[in-house]
């Protein structure tokens, strides 16, 4: 007598409760979606934060994974037993299926791609999220060339400043990469100072101390040596709202008609948000607004950055990396705790992967 499948999962229920579902309740996968063992799932703010602000619930949590097929369409691009990594849709209304953080879940195929060798597989389960958000910064609302574009090599010749505050954080490391990858020059970056050389090394040509009184001052006078009155370009990595925050730090170091970009939405309208996912449609609850808004896709977007995230994928441990992440190992309520001071605090740097099964 063989034993049936158990399915561990971390979920959200209808009353915004957080909590941990043991059954043998296996997703089914749809017309053109992948029915996946999860070896390691990433870890992100947005897996509680979608629930508490964004209205995502009830569902199953998690967006990032590292797993095998075990169920592959008719004329997929993918069989049984393909290691792959990938990213699940989101949105109100988000099937419980596509929850990664649990044993078992399901991924459309278009959303998910083969490990290479070079990527290790905890690796794998936290890039997808926080690469395709930088990649949409740069590649969709900034415009800069794709890496590999004929321009990407040439373009560093004619300054076109680009400004990353909290260029340690997660989506800051991808952003500062995929500009070195793009021939974006220069790129100045704001970190603490035990950073500055990680970041020098991976591409920023001028690090400041966001801490540092003087810090919109010395950016100024550096752009004054490009010519520039104020950067072109500015991405807020961190989302900061309390006191000053990033968004306000970002905006006095820009001119008159930069392109501003933070990773959260902003009270100043000349602040647009990147996203993950611009495939599909996506429906989100916001507070104080009455009524759900949908965000349209964008779906040439989509396959510009997912170019990118390919092209990081194929060059990784060389070109492109995570350079931090820890593997939790261990009970699922305690990985629930795990993501929930992840929302709350955040992790300052590097990522963090769920080893499953959790137990």
């Amino acid at each position: 007598m063989t034993s049936k499948l158990l399915n561990v999962a971390l979920h959200v229920d209808e009353n915004m409760a957080f909590g941990v579902s043991r059954d043998e309740n296996i997703p089914t996968p749809g017309d053109g979606e992948l029915l996946i063992e999860t070896r390691f799932s990433g870890a992100n703010p947005a897996d509680i934060k979608h629930a508490t602000h964004l209205g995502i619930y009830p569902t199953r949590l998690g967006y990032d994974f590292f797993g095998k097929v075990l169920e592959a369409p008719p004329g997929s691009s993918f069989k049984v037993g393909d290691n792959v990594a990938g990213y699940t849709p989101t949105g109100v209304g988000r099937p419980a299926k596509y929850g990664t953080h649990q044993s078992y879940l399901v991924c459309p195929e278009n959303m998910a791609y083969s490990v290479p060798e070079n990527l290790p597989p905890d690796h794998a389960a936290c890039l997808t999220v926080v690469a395709m958000t930088a990649a949409d910064a740069l590649y969709n609302l900034f415009k800069f060339p794709l890496p590999g574009d004929s321009t990407s090599s040439s373009s560093g010749s004619t300054p076109r400043p680009l400004l990353i505050w909290g260029a340690s954080t997660s989506v800051g490391i991808c952003a500062v990469q995929f500009a070195k990858a793009s021939g974006v020059f220069p790129i100045l970056v704001s970190a603490s100072p035990g950073r500055h050389a990680l970041l020098s090394e991976l591409g920023a040509t001028h690090c400041f101390d966001y801490k540092s009184p003087s810090v919109i001052e010395d950016i100024q006078i550096v752009l004054q040596n490009y010519q520039f009155d104020g950067v072109p370009y500015a991405f807020d990595a961190v989302g900061s709202l309390s006191g000053l925050g990033s968004a306000q730090m970002v905006a006095s170091c820009s001119s008159k008609d930069a392109i501003l970009v933070s990773v959260v939405v902003q009270k100043d309208p000349r602040f647009v948000m990147p996203l993950a996912t611009t495939n599909e449609d996506v429906t989100l609850k916001i507070a104080n607004i009455p009524h759900p808004i949908v965000i349209p896709a964008r779906k040439e977007d989509h396959q510009r950055a997912w170019s990118a995230l390919q092209w990081a994928v194929e060059h990784y441990g060389s070109r492109f990396r995570l350079v931090s992440v820890e593997v939790f190992q261990g009970r699922a309520k305690d990985a629930l705790e795990e993501l929930k001071v992840l929302a709350d605090k955040g992790r300052g740097f590097g990522k963090l992967a769920l080893m499953h099964p959790l137990v």
